[in-house]
């Protein structure tokens, strides 16, 4: 596990959601904005929730809005409901998220503005760092949970 003693915890109410599918994890690169979470790095599907909606539905929604990805094309397979995340970029702050694992009987992704290009990666390409980069305080547990549905 990462040491965050330095990094301020702030309080976002979101979801991350890994899309797996034919052995293979759905990898969004961000587009690079300072404002944005995340910017120009590979990771996984991230978001926030809006007022009174569940953490699952807010997966889904945000899956959709970002790929294109309907929910009759997913099936949740994992949930781990609160996963510390930190920003490896400006270093700065770390909160918690609900973290879901969905197969996907669609490879096909359109992206939104947020994403400026997708790719299907191996757990082998994930765990080794090449065009991915660990949001993940705890990142074994996280491609543990992905590896034990592969």
């Amino acid at each position: 596990m990462i040491d965050l003693s330095h990094y301020k915890e702030v309080n976002k109410d979101g979801i991350t959601a890994a899309v797996v599918n034919d052995g293979k994890v759905l990898l969004l690169k961000r587009i690079w904005l300072p404002f944005m979470s995340f910017p120009g790095i590979w990771t996984f599907i991230t978001g926030g929730r809006k007022e009174g909606e569940e953490y699952l539905d807010a997966a889904y929604r945000e899956i959709e809005e970002e790929t294109k990805i309907e929910r009759k094309h997913l099936k949740l397979i994992a949930r781990i409901d609160n996963v510390m995340l930190y920003d490896p970029v400006w270093k700065r702050k770390k909160w918690r998220n609900a973290f879901f694992v969905f197969s996907s009987s669609k490879t096909e992704v359109k992206l939104d503005m947020e994403n400026r290009n997708y790719r299907w990666a191996s757990m082998d390409e994930i765990a080794n760092g090449k065009n991915y980069t660990n949001i993940f305080a705890d990142r074994v547990l996280i491609e543990k949970k992905i590896k034990d549905v592969l």
